[in-house]
């Protein structure tokens, strides 16, 4: 790569590596902004997540559009159309006084901006780094650790200083910046497009066709669906964990920075060693979720303790951080750079599933619970027959001592009786 060639991928790096930063302070705040709507707007936890689960998921979801908007125009354009929708969703949420329309500006409208904002930074990294592209991905994807870092504290002071409306409008500045990092981002080599847009279309979609045909890849995209399912849970619903179990607010929130201290470890260290001539990415793909559901498996022994969900957090943001990295060396290596972007594109996708999938599939699990309790019913004793066995032997025990007091009406009686036959005999 010439020195004018390595100039140009720098600005590519830096401007995605700016993008991730800003996009995560927002993504990894939605736990600490879920406390602040259950206060404001006194719904159950389930409805109020929503707004959260959408914004987070349609960021993934959204995948396939903005590969498409990548393929059709450019990188920039994405990142310019992905900004704008952002912000006014971001904008329009401060001044929302309903929890279902903030569903609809700060999670479905921001949710598809983020996605849209997202994707074309793997894809101007994969471009721009061919035979570094591990090493490249760590770097950029260390802007999110860096956003997890100082997302919590300060998306936490913006609501103690400026309150939930306020927080939006000041998240709308914040992404603002995306905007001069997204022109600076590397448009990939057109392809011989035909002229027609319909025939574009259809091209388009045979790509994700093939794509799906390809055994190798569509296991390792399987995998991702479900290392991401509980990914989600954990990011939406640990804050309000913590805190229902005795933790302050700012404890709570200080949680996602630990898990960014973690994460920027993991990425560039991950980074650094599926380089050229380095350890197999899929290998490493295959060590981190492995210890990742490790620790998740073990949560309940964290929180017993009082340090332990910061040591959670810790070794959870060590073996999560690490598994985006992977994404462009493993679509390099099972599709090619010519379908780089499509299968990105179909990896967004998959992780917008596992995260959809995840909070629910919790509250299935909560459902299932008191499905027990309902069967449990079924074959317990009636209440009387519950409260006489349980009585008579404490009677019986007392009246050994020679010191019964007999209370219960029902054995009172039976002596009664006993007393009247023995006296007829």
């Amino acid at each position: 790569m010439s020195t004018v060639g390595c100039g140009r991928a720098g600005w590519v790096l830096l401007a995605a590596f700016g993008i991730q930063f800003f996009t995560a302070v927002l993504v990894y705040g939605t736990g600490t902004i879920h406390l602040s709507l259950l206060d404001v707007f006194q719904r159950d936890d389930g409805i109020t997540s929503v707004v959260g689960s959408l914004f987070v998921n349609l960021m993934s979801i959204t995948g396939p559009l903005a590969s498409y908007f990548i393929d059709r125009w450019s990188c920039r354009v994405t990142v310019l159309i992905g900004c704008i929708l952002l912000f006014v969703g971001l904008v329009t949420s401060s001044f929302v006084n309903s929890l279902w329309l903030l569903m609809l500006t700060n999670g479905i409208i921001s949710g598809i901006g983020n996605g849209l904002t997202l994707l074309p930074c793997p894809v101007s990294v994969g471009y721009s780094f061919r035979d570094h592209s591990g090493l490249a991905m760590g770097i950029m994807t260390a802007g999110v650790g860096i956003g997890m870092l100082v997302s919590g504290p300060l998306i936490q002071y913006l609501l103690d200083t400026y309150g939930l409306s306020g927080t939006y409008l000041m998240s709308a500045a914040i992404v603002s910046h995306v905007i001069p990092c997204g022109m600076l981002l590397k448009t990939p080599p057109k392809k011989n497009l035909t002229p027609a847009a319909t025939k574009h279309r259809v091209k388009f979609f045979k790509t994700y066709i093939k794509l799906v045909k390809a055994p190798s890849f569509m296991f390792v995209l399987v995998g991702s669906i479900l290392w991401n399912i509980a990914y989600a849970v954990i990011m939406i619903h640990l804050p309000n964990f913590v805190v229902q179990n005795g933790s302050s607010r700012s404890e709570a929130s200080f949680l996602f920075t630990v898990i960014g201290i973690g994460t920027i470890l993991s990425r560039l260290t991950v980074g650094l060693a599926t380089g050229p001539k380095g350890l197999d990415p899929l290998l490493l793909n295959f060590g981190l979720t492995a210890l990742m559901g490790a620790v998740i498996v073990t949560f309940p022994l964290y929180v017993t303790y009082p340090k332990g969900p910061m040591i959670f957090a810790s070794l959870y943001g060590i073996y999560s951080g690490g598994l985006l990295v992977f994404t462009v060396p493993l679509c390099l290596e099972f599709v090619g750079m010519q379908h780089l972007n499509s299968a990105l594109g179909l990896w967004y996708l998959l992780l917008g599933l596992g995260s959809l999938i995840g909070p629910p599939l919790a509250g299935l699990f909560v459902l299932s619970a008191s499905a027990c309790s309902l069967f449990a019913s079924v074959w317990r004793k009636p209440e009387n027959e519950t409260v006489t066995t349980r009585r008579v032997p404490e009677i019986w025990a007392a009246a050994e001592n020679g010191s019964v007091v007999v209370q219960d009406h029902e054995v009172h009686m039976k002596e009664q009786s006993e007393n009247l036959i023995s006296n007829d005999i």
